[in-house]
């Protein structure tokens, strides 16, 4: 499964926000009809950052760090979260050839032997002995999909497949950022421990220079238990650098797929992060692909509620059913043991005591629950992209 590579490269319309599913609590529409945008696009983000597009593919080569590569590569072969979403992947591919199976006839064959008596009690005259039935038969069944119905479920298994694999891609994605961030905590942390550990060292001096001008009558006791605070403080910060390392250090384990007693990661420098320019927002739009698989689950939901208006309409099925069936076996491949039938069924929907109505409501509510998720992970978006904006420029400041 981890051979093939299902990441899709998709590039969604930089307007893709005006091709939603409006909803409301009457009526679906598809997505190509949509005019208004539920999220209004605006030309630059609130925070100051730089308007070229980033590249697609291994982002996180900019950073130019070989441990991070070799992490990276691992959380992409043994993450189970990525595994989680590979096997819905699967489920959803399976379920649009379901789909799709429906558009073509089905034929099957049946083979039957069958020791019988009948019941005295019926309208023939039974034989007065048990006696057996022979019967081979090829029958064809095929929906005339004259409604959409087939059709619409096609086209609503077909986005979830499409939103399944940008699922993956979005779990991938966000496992590859918390396992950057992580990686980086812990390379800083090391860096300022090693700071403290040099400050401990002068402070451990200072405190040996001061106990001396104790002794000799420079300075009081009160300047040495200064300078013995100043020495436990530090001590103090480097257990703390400690804990918060076994933090990251146990969460880039798990992310890599491995227990941290198994994990070991070598000590590196820090290296100079690159700038990463931030995109427009409606450049946000088309590279982030949990934005991609909310609008294909819209497209799905509305075609789904197709699915259930078909159903308003007859459903008509040709049949056809053709065999040899014979009492005696010595004969079942005689002329005389030919059967067969041809023709349509028709089923037409009279009265279900309201199940019709009940099963749009259902639809459409799961379609406008689709476009309130496409909503928020639109404002998602631009506040986590806002966030870092602000944090990278005032952090910046702040050093």
């Amino acid at each position: 499964m981890r051979a093939k590579n299902r990441e899709r490269q998709s590039i969604l319309p930089l307007g893709i926000v005006a091709t939603l599913a409006m909803m409301t609590s009457s009526c679906v529409v598809d997505p190509s009809e949509l005019g208004d945008s539920l999220v209004p696009i605006t030309g630059d983000y609130r925070a100051p950052g730089g308007r070229a597009l980033l590249p697609a593919g291994d982002w996180w080569k900019c950073f130019d760090d070989p441990y991070l590569n070799k992490l990276l590569a691992r959380l992409d072969e043994q993450n189970p979260s990525i595994d989680v979403a590979l096997t819905r992947y699967d489920q959803a591919r399976a379920a649009l050839g379901l789909a799709r199976a429906d558009k073509f006839p089905a034929i099957s064959s049946d083979v039957i032997w069958k020791r019988k008596r009948d019941s005295a009690s019926g309208i023939f005259v039974p034989p007065e002995v048990n006696y057996s039935e022979y019967r081979a038969a090829l029958n064809l069944r095929w929906e005339v999909d004259l409604w959409g119905r087939v059709r619409q479920s096609v086209n609503a298994a077909r986005a979830d497949l499409a939103a399944a694999e940008a699922d993956v891609a979005a779990a991938r994605l966000s496992l590859q950022t918390e396992l950057a961030r992580n990686y980086f905590q812990l390379r800083y942390i090391d860096a300022e421990s090693d700071l403290l550990k040099q400050s401990l060292g002068l402070r451990v001096d200072n405190l040996k220079l001061v106990d001396a001008q104790v002794e000799g009558g420079e300075t009081t006791d009160l300047d040495k238990a200064r300078a013995e605070t100043e020495v436990e403080s530090v001590r103090a910060q480097i257990l703390q650098l400690q804990r918060a390392r076994a933090e990251f250090f146990n969460a880039l384990a798990v992310l890599v797929g491995e227990t941290p007693a198994a994990f070991s990661l070598e000590k590196d420098r820090v290296r100079k992060v690159p700038n990463i320019p931030a995109g427009v927002p409606s450049e946000l739009l088309t590279r982030r692909p949990d934005i991609y698989a909310a609008e294909q689950r819209i497209r799905a939901a509305a075609a789904r509620v197709g699915v259930v208006k078909a159903s308003y309409f007859p459903r008509i099925t040709l049949g056809a059913t053709g065999g040899v069936s014979s009492l005696d076996l010595g004969t079942i491949f005689d002329p005389s043991s030919l059967f067969g039938e041809i023709g349509p069924e028709i089923v037409v929907p009279l009265y279900q005591a309201g199940r019709s109505g009940v099963d749009t409501d259902r639809a459409e509510s799961e379609g406008a629950e689709s476009v309130a998720l496409y909503r928020e992970a639109a404002l998602k978006a631009f506040r986590e992209v806002e966030d870092a904006l602000a944090g990278i420029h005032f952090l910046d400041r702040e050093i």
